[in-house]
C-alpha cells in the first residue's frame, strides 16, 4: 500500500489507531479486543475541496461505527506521501467482521465520489501500546525482502517497532492480512511538533546506537505524518 494509514486509522488502538478507547464516566461499557483493523486511504484530486471531502468521509466513518465497528476515526495528511485522508476502524474477530458486513448495505452509498484513488487493507493488530488519543499521528510502513520467511519478516519488524515504541512512549503495530501489499505498520502519537521533535531525537539515537549496522532486509519504507479530523 502506498504511503498509508492508511488510515490506522490509525491504525491508531484508535489512531487509526487505539487499544482502549473509552470515554470518561461511562459505566459498564463493553470491552473490545480490537484485534483487527480496517484501514482505508482516499487521495485528494487536484482542485478538490478538502473540507468538503473531510466532511463526507467523516460521515462515512461515523456510519461505520454505528454499523458495529469499534473506535473509528479519520486522519488527514500533513507530511509524507500522498495528499490523502486515511480512515480506520477496529473489529474484534472475523466473526465480528462478518456480522457487520452481512447485515449492512453494500458499499457505495455516496451519490458522488469526491476522492481520487482509494485502497483498503485488513490488518491484524499485533501490538497495542498506544492508549492516548493524540491530535497527531505518525504512520510508518515497512516491507521486507521476498526471500525472507514470514516469521523472519515478523522478527525484523519487531526489532524496528521496538525503536518507535520506546521513543514515542507506546505505539501500535499492525500486520497485513488482506490488501495490496504484505507490510507492517507502526502507528504512534504525538501531542505537538515540539513533542514530535523530542521523539524524533529519541528514535534517532536508538537508530544510530542499535540499528544502523543491523541487516534487517527492509525492501520499502515510508512515513506519513497526519492530523486527526474531529
Amino acid at each position: 500500500m502506498k504511503n498509508i494509514l492508511i488510515l490506522l486509522s490509525l491504525l491508531t488502538v484508535s489512531a487509526f489507531t487505539y487499544s482502549a478507547h473509552h470515554e470518561e464516566g461511562e459505566q459498564a461499557q463493553k470491552m473490545h479486543g480490537n484485534n483487527f483493523a480496517y484501514l482505508s486511504s482516499y487521495t485528494m484530486p487536484a482542485g478538490s475541496n478538502a473540507d468538503r471531502m473531510a466532511a463526507s468521509l467523516k460521515k462515512n466513518v461515523d456510519l461505520m461505527e454505528q454499523e458495529g465497528y469499534n473506535a473509528c476515526g479519520l486522519l488527514r495528511h500533513q507530511f509524507g506521501g500522498d495528499r490523502a485522508f486515511y480512515s480506520y476502524c477496529f473489529f474484534d474477530s472475523w466473526e465480528h467482521f462478518a456480522e457487520i458486513n452481512d447485515s449492512s448495505e453494500p458499499a457505495g452509498r455516496a451519490t458522488r465520489q469526491l476522492y481520487g484513488d482509494h485502497s483498503d487493507n485488513l490488518v491484524a493488530v499485533s501490538e497495542q501500546n498506544l492508549t492516548k488519543m493524540t491530535p497527531y499521528v505518525l504512520m510508518a510502513s515497512y516491507t521486507f525482502g521476498p526471500y525472507l520467511t514470514d516469521n523472519q519478516k515478523r522478527a525484523n519488524a519487531a526489532i524496528l517497532f521496538g525503536a518507535y515504541d520506546t521513543a514515542f512512549g507506546g505505539c501500535n503495530m499492525m500486520e497485513h492480512i488482506w490488501g495490496p501489499e504484505q507490510a507492517w505498520y507502526f502507528v504512534c502519537g504525538y501531542d505537538s511538533y515540539a513533542d514530535f521533535a523530542n521523539k524524533v531525537k529519541a528514535v534517532s539515537e536508538i537508530h544510530e546506537n542499535e540499528l544502523a549496522d543491523m541487516k534487517l532486509d527492509v525492501l520499502e519504507h515510508s512515513d506519513d505524518l497526519m492530523i486527526r479530523v474531529q
